[in-house]
């Protein structure tokens, strides 16, 4: 399974080993920020993580067990916790 997120350095893809069951998300903190930690869920192995995660695509959110955290306008909470007031 491949899910495009964005990092701190910009937009990627990360590819997810095939015995992946499902993928979820969960939030954090790292250097003092709220980042999103995509955990990929395995029967056979341990999980798989994908740590320091701003954001989803939007268009990879149907892929997730779980949501995404927003804000009300649709901005992901890592990045709107990082935009100036």
């Amino acid at each position: 399974m491949d899910l495009r997120v964005r990092k701190p350095d910009g937009w990627t893809t990360v590819s997810l080993d095939d015995d992946v069951e499902e993928v979820t998300v969960a939030g954090g903190r790292t250097d003092g920020h709220l980042s999103l930690t995509l955990i990929g869920v395995r029967s056979s192995q341990p999980n798989v993580r994908v740590l320091d995660v701003l954001d989803v695509d939007p268009d990879d959110e149907s892929k997730l067990a779980s949501e995404v955290p927003r804000a009300d306008d649709g901005t992901c909470l890592p990045l709107a916790q990082l935009r100036p007031e």
